[in-house]
């Protein structure tokens, strides 16, 4: 893969103003209200691949960053936690954890004696589980969504960027070189509708693939600590896709 050198400078980040920020600091709530929104999608994909329904994933993902956003946790976390994305995940399974803590601890409190027979302490589910090899785990199923919705945010700051110039039809028109898109008209076709030359369209798409992926490292150092970290998080999120 192309390695493309960064046109941003590697200060303040969104995770490093949560990290650093205390009290109610506005931006700082901004920034982590941000983070957790971006990560809803991996969290639900989490929760559903350990066996819960979607409308429970999704109640317990609520659950989840409700709690981090009122009880400030990651207001505190240290700046040497780094990755944003495993420490969130990281947190998850510790709520999870607590969660099961305290299902436990009411059962217990009924006075009735209750026996489990599960092997696998990351799933509420009861009974014995019987564990398909040939899937992914839960973290990679994280992980891969994570990536997904990274390069989805990536493609609508660009697409707001195109809209800001006036240029929301190129976009449009432009767009699946950018996604994959088999059935994308052919760049001769598309020069025809914009009037341009077709050697001008080819130029446009390359660059548009320079802004994306300039876009998408953008938000990776959003959520790492510095350039090194970043670079390994790219190749993380290429990775994820390929599984």
């Amino acid at each position: 893969m192309q390695h493309l050198s960064y046109d941003f400078p590697f200060q303040t980040t969104r995770w490093t103003l949560v990290s650093r920020s205390r009290g109610d600091d506005a931006s700082a709530k901004a920034a982590l209200s941000e983070l957790c929104e971006a990560y809803y999608e991996p969290v639900v994909v989490f929760l559903r691949r350990e066996g819960r329904g979607d409308d429970a994933a999704r109640e317990l993902a609520h659950g989840f960053f409700a709690g981090l956003l009122e009880g400030g946790a990651l207001r505190n976390a240290e700046e040497k936690r780094g990755r944003f994305r495993s420490y969130l995940l990281g947190a998850l399974k510790h709520f999870l954890a607590d969660q099961r803590d305290h299902a436990m601890a009411a059962k217990r409190g009924g006075g009735v004696d209750h026996l489990q027979v599960d092997a696998d302490a990351s799933t509420s589910a009861p009974g014995l589980q019987i564990v398909d090899s040939s899937m992914a785990a839960p973290d990679a199923d994280f992980d891969r969504q994570w990536a997904i919705s990274l390069l989805d945010s990536a493609l609508r700051d660009l697409e707001s960027e195109m809209s800001a110039e006036g240029k929301s039809a190129m976009f449009a028109l432009l767009k699946p070189w950018l996604t994959g898109d088999a059935d994308a008209a052919s760049q001769a076709s598309i020069a025809d509708t914009l009037g341009m030359s077709a050697d001008a369209v080819k130029q446009s798409v390359l660059r548009l693939r320079k802004r994306f992926r300039a876009l998408v490292k953008k938000r990776i150092a959003d959520t790492v600590e510095g350039e090194a970290q970043a670079e390994e998080e790219l190749q993380h999120l290429m990775s994820a896709l390929r599984r």
